[in-house]
């Protein structure tokens, strides 16, 4: 609703954006994963979208500008259904507007991240560390007293 007297008022510059920041920068078939994978975020249930805000991606409400992605957030409406009965649940009884769309695009611009970075979302996992036989320390190498060469401290 906001959006909508926002453009109606003439309160946000056409020039704005529609696209999340990188989205253009993505070959066709990368860009079709994250394509699938943004449109699944309307799909989240209002306590499993609630907690983006915990997630270690989430961009900090003191660097959010929802101005800046109000084009994108338009767009989003238009291009998922879904999202309106999301935003409905959600804004105002549970948050306000500008913190539902500082979620969305958190979880967007992750997904876009994961997709130019790996080619694939969600990202792959890191690799475990090769755990070490009983009672073997960790090697370290540490310089010797007089600065020079350097010795396996075990």
């Amino acid at each position: 609703l906001a959006m909508r007297i926002w453009s109606i008022l003439g309160g946000i510059p056409d020039d704005r954006p529609v696209w999340p920041p990188g989205w253009l920068e993505i070959p066709d078939e990368p860009r079709a994963i994250a394509r699938n994978a943004i449109l699944d975020i309307s799909s989240s249930s209002p306590d499993d979208f609630i907690l983006i805000a915990q997630q270690p991606y989430v961009v900090p409400p003191d660097e959010w500008s929802f101005e800046e992605f109000y084009a994108a957030a338009a767009a989003a409406v238009q291009e998922d259904i879904k999202l309106n009965k999301l935003t409905y649940v959600l804004v105002p009884r549970l948050m306000s507007e500008s913190e539902f769309w500082r979620l969305y695009f958190s979880k967007v611009l992750f997904i876009l991240n994961s997709v130019k970075t790996h080619g694939a979302y969600p990202p792959p996992q890191p690799s475990p560390k090769p755990a070490l036989p009983d009672g073997q320390l960790p090697v370290t190498t540490q310089p010797d007293a007089t600065g020079g060469s350097s010795c396996v401290v075990q």
